[in-house]
């Protein structure tokens, strides 16, 4: 089935041939997670989305209608997920700032406490788990509201070495907070942190 053209394949998978669909998988994976990689800058998130897809184009086969090009299709998938998973990130990241920043002002469900308290508790375990130094820097910072100045002097370092410091803290923060992209949360729109 090698030989055959995307359009002889994709109109074998749409009536349910299985060994066309497998061609079709085998000639657009590597394109696809290098595509998403360049994307996302994660190698395994980008092989689960691709796969992912894939999986949901088998599933949907009887009803899919692929009026354009498949490479054109497909890659257009792909990137509408990696920006799906670039906005997930975004709120989880806007919202850790909040919380951060501004303590917990809004619970008023049960639900929402349960949340809070849990993504808290993960907060607390990522600050916990940096190293002593950005832990130190990235509490005085974001929980003392100590502009860098200040902790330079406290801490007799530069301000550039208290700025990376804190940018290293935050990007840990942020890569971790990553993993945890299944949990959603409400945030008030006036409150969000741009």
């Amino acid at each position: 089935m090698s030989e055959k053209q995307d359009k002889e394949l994709l109109a074998l998978f749409l009536n349910g041939s299985q060994r066309a669909f497998e061609e079709l998988y085998i000639r657009y994976k590597g394109r696809l997670v290098h595509f998403c990689k360049w994307l996302m800058k994660n190698e395994i998130e980008s092989e689960d989305i691709v796969q992912d897809i894939f999986m949901q184009l088998w599933e949907n086969r009887d009803s899919l209608n692929i009026e354009v090009s498949f490479s054109g299709y497909v890659h257009t998938l792909v990137k509408n997920r990696a920006l799906n998973e670039f906005r997930k990130f975004d709120i989880h990241t806007r919202y850790a700032q909040y919380i951060i920043l501004n303590g917990k002002d809004f619970t008023n469900q049960t639900e929402d406490s349960i949340i809070d308290k849990d993504y808290a508790k993960l907060l607390d375990e990522l600050i916990e788990n940096l190293p002593e130094r950005q832990k130190e820097i990235y509490r005085l910072s974001r929980i003392e509201k100590l502009t860098y100045k200040e902790i330079s002097e406290a801490l007799q370092i530069s301000v550039p070495a208290v700025q990376k410091h804190a940018s290293l803290a935050l990007n840990k923060i942020k890569e971790c907070l990553k993993q945890h992209a299944d949990i959603h949360f409400y945030i008030p729109s006036n409150d969000i942190i741009t």
